[in-house]
Formats: C-alpha cells, structure tokens, sequence
C-alpha cells in the first residue's frame, strides 16, 4: 500500500457556501496574512508601526502569485508554481483520478480554511472559531466520502477546550479520519507534554488516530530583538524560514523528557512540512542529556528506554522538496528504518505534482524492503499497533 499521509484541499472561501449563515458571522480575512502568521509569526510585533515594512511589501511573491496575483517583474516567475493551485476546487473525482496516475492507494487530505480563522477569533470569541473549525471539518469529509475510502480527512482541532476537542476528534473518526492536527504550543498556558492532555492522547490510540504536527502550528517563539535585522524585508523571511523546525524539536523534547511516550506506547507524532534534514541529528544527539555528566545537570532519567528509542518508536517524518532534505536517500539512511513516510503534499508549492516519479529517482539506491517501508509498510504498522488496521 501507498499511504500519503500530507496533501491539501484548500478552497478559499468557496467551502463556506454550504454554511451561508456562518459565513454571515465570521470576519474577512487576507489570506497573504494569515499564511505569514502560521508560517513565521509576526517577527515585527514589536517593532514601531512606523518603522514597519507595509503589508504589499511583506507579502513574498510566491504567495501573491498563489493568490492569482503578481508583483511587477514577477510574471516570468508564474510557470515555477504551474500545477500547484492552492485554491483549487476541491473535486474528488479529479484528485482520486491524479492518485491513480501515480499508483497511490490512500491519501489523507487537510483543509486549513476553518482554522485560518484563529488569528481573528481565538482570543476574540473562540466558540466561533470552533463552530468554523467544525464545519470546515464537516465539509473536508462530505468532499472526501467520494472517493469511496482514497481519501481521508484531516482533523483539525482547537485544543483550548480539551472536552469539545474529543468530542470533536470522536465525530471525525466516525467519518473515516485516521491523522489529526495539533498545536505544538502550550495552550491556556498548559503544553501538550502536560498530564492534562492525556485523555486526548488516550482517546486517540483508542479510535485507532496519528496526531500531526504541520508547519503553522508549530509557533516558534522570536525574541523581538531579531526583528532589528534592519528593513530588508527578503532577509527577514529568510531568516523566519530558518526556524521552521525549531518548534518541533521543543514539541519532541517534551514529549519524550516528560513521558507522554512511556504513558501512550502506541500513540504515533506525524512531523508533516517541518523538514526531516535535522532529524537524524537530532536522534543523536538526544541521549546525550541522559549520560551521567548530564545527569549532573539535568537530574536523573526516570523511563526505561533511552530517549533515541522513543523517538524510534513514537515518531514519523515526511520529507520536503527543499534543500534541507536533500539528498533524502542519506536522510533515510542516517535514522531507524521506521522514522521517515511518505507524503506528496500535493498541490502545495513545496510538494510534488509527481511525487512517485521523484521518490523512484531520490530512492533508487535503497533496499526495495526501506521504499516499501517508506511508502506506507510504516504507517500501516503504525495503525495496527493501535489495533485498527487500514484496510
């Protein structure tokens, strides 16, 4: 089986027309904002409002182009971004129709337009968000029930209230939703890691779910100096991208050093869009806060296996087109047969229009037995271990 753990149906608005009196409630949102909020943050929160880069100057080309708008001199730059419509219409005909031109059995499918609403509402009226959150949810499983099982969708969740945030999770497994998002940020003050976020963590190996951690819910914190990089607002975003993956390193840190893993055996973190390229340094280096000299410092390790070994057992990656992972054959073969998974990330720019063509030439030097594993043997583990097999 090909199992695509990470692609997307992102419609714009267009999924808020079954749901015209919901959509009379929510506010109008900038789509450019909102993607630079959930990538990057706001690196200039604290800068004067004076001193600050306008918001067209902020707004990167690639994301104006997505939008089906171009910069002056950026027209030339449209044909980088041919296939990747990040606001087509969902269609499941068409979708299942390009997973058989690529030989992939399953794909699971996220739609972040219900979330995208956060910015706005989660400090300002949060049963609002979640109601949004909810029928965007809703609306991603009436879209993927066409595709007969192909398609699965991604749950999104707003963990702030943890009682909704089952309910929520329950609802969706009934609708054939295996992977689910989560923020890797304390919420109301209390990060995952913390003993009250385990019956979520119990109720989702009980319903057989993988949670996900995806690029815009990781939050990496800034301190505000770094915004003093000076008005070169290129340099910016570039230096914001480098910190992609900071977020989930703290995210696996705590889980490991706080014992979720040893509470759940069986519950399985998704890592989907951060990059995998600092995985295998981060295997090797974790041990190293457990032996004695650490534990000086650090105090005394408590759990019964070592902290490599959890990662092992308790996490999966996906890797990205960019250079960061490159070559992804030496990524595979620097960690656990077990670690890194499929994903196409179709149609995001970063993903692949012909994954399968790219992987039978990055993985070619591989066993046949590690791209198997890779392209799904893994994550049809992962779901069995939990006692509910895909089929």
């Amino acid at each position: 089986m090909i199992f695509d753990i990470d692609s997307h149906f992102e419609p714009g608005e267009d999924w808020l027309d079954p749901y015209p009196e919901l959509s009379s409630r929510l506010p109008t949102l900038n789509p450019a904002i909102t993607a630079i909020d959930g990538i990057a943050g706001n690196l200039l929160r604290d800068v004067p409002e004076a001193d600050q880069p306008t918001v067209e100057e902020l707004t990167p080309p690639g994301l104006l182009t997505l939008f089906a708008q171009e910069k002056e001199g950026e027209a030339e730059r449209r044909a980088e971004f041919e296939g990747h419509n990040q606001f087509e219409v969902a269609n499941a005909a068409a979708r299942v129709e390009w997973l058989d031109s690529q030989g992939i059995d399953v794909q699971n499918v996220i739609c972040l337009s219900g979330m995208a609403y956060r910015i706005a509402l989660e400090d300002r009226d949060p049963p609002l968000l979640r109601e949004a959150i909810r029928a965007c949810n809703g609306w991603l499983a009436d879209n993927c029930d066409a595709a007969a099982g192909r398609l699965l969708p991604v749950t999104t969740l707003d963990c702030s209230d943890l009682d909704w945030a089952i309910e929520e999770l329950t609802r969706m497994r009934a609708r054939n939703s295996r992977i689910f998002l989560i923020p890797g940020y304390p919420v109301n003050g209390i990060p995952p890691c913390h003993p009250q976020w385990d019956r979520l963590w119990s109720t989702a190996t009980d319903l057989g779910m993988a949670p996900m951690l995806h690029v815009g819910f990781e939050r990496s914190a800034f301190d505000p100096g770094w915004a003093n990089l000076g008005t070169d607002v290129d340099q910016l975003r570039q230096f914001a991208s480098s910190h992609l993956h900071v977020g989930a390193q703290t995210l696996l840190s705590a889980f490991v050093f706080n014992g979720v893993f040893e509470r759940h055996p069986t519950l399985t973190l998704l890592l989907a869009e951060l990059g995998v390229g600092w995985l295998p340094w981060f295997h090797r280096q974790i041990d190293g806060r457990i032996v004695p000299t650490s534990e000086l410092f650090l105090g005394k390790w408590k759990y019964p296996l070592k902290p490599s070994e959890y990662l092992t057992r308790n996490v999966r990656g996906t890797p990205l087109s960019w250079a960061t992972d490159q070559p992804v054959s030496r990524v595979i073969e620097e960690l656990p047969d077990e670690m890194i998974v499929f994903s196409s990330d179709f149609p995001h720019f970063e993903g692949y229009t012909d994954p399968m063509g790219y992987y039978r030439e990055a993985l070619k030097d591989l066993s046949e037995t590690r791209r198997q594993r890779f392209y799904g043997g893994e994550m049809a583990d992962v779901f069995a271990r939990m006692g509910d097999p895909i089929t």
